[in-house]
């Protein structure tokens, strides 16, 4: 009989691996997973940029609900949010600058013979540019404190 992986570990993998010691350096510590702090910094990243799309060529509508769910979300962040909410939005123009950088996604639209934007899809992307990650990894490592009855 042949396992697949349930979705949650493919999903999850990566931190998966971290809390069980997988490193690229051998014997080097594993860090430690935080997920509300995790998921509060790449929470804000995501809604600002879903809330920043308007110059990306999508129609009206799609920027109006983007950016609808984006401010809530980021609202949701802020509200639950430990520490220096200043370091959450220095990510800001780091976030700009990748997405003044880089062109929507697109999806083939098989019944036009086009193509279609993936503006979740892009958000995505974006925050996985080294510049964006980069200050994500900063913004957790300043809040680590701030988070620290989430150990695990």
């Amino acid at each position: 009989m042949i396992r697949t992986p349930a979705l949650a570990l493919l999903v999850g993998g990566l931190p998966l691996m971290l809390e069980a010691g997988c490193t690229a350096t051998p014997n080097a510590p594993a860090p430690q997973s935080m997920p509300t702090l995790d998921s509060h910094v790449a929470g804000f990243a995501m809604a600002y940029c879903l809330r920043t799309l308007g110059n990306k060529g999508l129609p009206e509508r799609d920027v109006q609900v983007l950016r609808e769910q984006g401010e809530r979300w980021n609202q949701v962040v802020v509200e639950q949010s430990r520490g220096d909410i200043t370091l959450f939005f220095a990510m800001m123009p780091v976030i700009d600058a990748a997405m003044s950088a880089t062109p929507m996604a697109q999806v083939k639209d098989e019944e036009n013979a086009g193509s279609l934007p993936a503006p979740v899809f892009y958000c995505a992307e974006i925050l996985r540019q080294p510049a964006v990650s980069q200050i994500m990894a900063d913004a957790r490592a300043r809040l680590a404190t701030a988070y620290a009855d989430d150990q695990p």
